[in-house]
This record gives structure tokens, sequence and C-alpha cells, in this order.
């Protein structure tokens, strides 16, 4: 079956699940599977099915096999032979490992921002808003959102094709831990949002120096808080 012919059957299809038009098919599966296992809704360990996949969301299984190597090199499962999709286990060490590299691509992504003359730092102002809305609202799915954003919207002025790509290959990862943490008693919105608000600072100050200390002792916290979540192998 073509794409065009999986995109009508997907349209056709009864179930609340709807394709979003500028994304291709598999992106959209990509997507829609990448959400169940940031949410927490599959947790780690759970297999990933693909007839089953397939069935519920009425497309063929070729397209789904294709989502799930989208979805492995997002780092959110493994594909083991003769097991399937899996996704990706988080225990305390994993989590460690994943918090050093992120908070260092990061730190080099938002110093060099700062080494910047006159960046454009209009689209993650905008996302900062939206996050200073979101935590007026109590709405933390929309905080975590509005980070992802911020994230993404950091990332053109750079014009640095590898650093970009590396980055938003793991920011799924990154959002799926920041829900893991969101669960922990300790966590609060509002230094999700003072943190991006120095953060941006920061950098339109160019001071380089405060955005690594600044990126450094987010992450050693986002680290603490997940692996002291109950459900993590080596934590709480």
């Amino acid at each position: 079956m073509d794409s065009k012919a999986e995109g009508k059957l997907a349209r056709k299809s009864e179930r609340k699940f709807e394709f979003e038009p500028q994304l291709t098919l598999t992106e959209q599966i990509a997507d829609h599977l990448g959400s169940e296992i940031i949410s927490g809704r599959l947790p780690p360990a759970s297999r990933i099915q693909e007839l089953r996949v397939a069935g519920e969301l009425g497309v063929s299984r070729g397209s789904v096999r294709e989502a799930l190597l989208i979805l492995e090199s997002r780092h959110l499962i493994e594909i083991i032979p003769r097991r399937g999709a899996v996704v990706s286990a988080m225990e305390s060490n994993e989590i460690a490992d994943f918090c050093e590299v992120f908070a260092q691509m990061q730190s080099m992504c938002f110093v060099k921002l700062a080494g910047l003359a006159n960046p454009d730092l209009s689209d993650p102002a905008r996302a900062l808003d939206d996050m200073a809305e979101a935590v007026r609202e109590g709405d933390t799915e929309a905080v975590l959102e509005a980070r992802r954003v911020f994230l993404l919207a950091s990332l053109p002025p750079l014009e640095n094709f590898y650093l970009s790509s590396v980055l938003k290959g793991l920011i799924p990862a990154g959002l799926r831990l920041e829900h893991l943490v969101s669960r922990h008693p300790s966590f609060d919105a509002r230094d999700t949002l003072r943190y991006h608000q120095a953060l941006l600072d920061a950098i339109e100050a160019g001071e380089r120096e405060r955005v690594e200390e600044l990126v450094r002792a987010y992450h050693a916290r986002e680290r603490k808080l997940a692996t002291g979540c109950s459900g993590v192998n080596g934590g709480g």
C-alpha cells in the first residue's frame, strides 16, 4: 500500500487518532508512539507490537516499522533481535549518563548563543511567555511543552547543522525525563520557569560563564529528582 492510500485510510478511520497533513505518515506514527512513551503511558520495557499498532492506527505494518526506526534514533526504544521494539529502560546509571550528555550539549548551544552579536531570541522569548502562562494556570504539560519549544527555538540562530541535529535527537528523551521529574514531590514548575528566565537573561547579556553555571545546576537537580523517582531502578 502506498503512502497516499495509507493517508486516505487514516483519514477515513473512525478512531480518534488523526494525522497531521504537514508531516509524513511515518513521522506522525512516530510522534504518536513517542508521546505515549514520553508521558509514561507506555512504561519502560513495554513491547511495541507492530501488528497491533498497525491495526489500532489503520496503517500498514511497514509504516509502523519505519516509525520504530525513528523512535530508536530518538533514544526512546530499543529494537532487540527476536524480541522486537521495547521501550528503553530508565535506570539510574542511564539517567546519569543521559543528563551529563544532554547538559553538555545544551551548554554548548547556549554558550555559543551568548557569544553571538545580537542573536534573534524572539522565539525563545515567546516560548518563555507561554511557559509563564502555563505556570500561572498550573498546567505542567504545557510547561514542559514550552521548554521543548524553547530548546528548539534556540537552535536556528546558531546556524550549526551538526549541533542542532544532535540536540534535536536528544530532546525527546529529555522530555521523557522531565515528565518523570514532574511526578517527583519536590518538583516545582516555578523553578523551571525561573531557570529559563535566568538563562535567557544570561544569553542576552553575553554572560557565558553564567550560562554554563545555570545549565549545570539545573541538570544536576533534574538528575537528582529523576533518580529519586519511584519506578527507576537504583532510585527511590
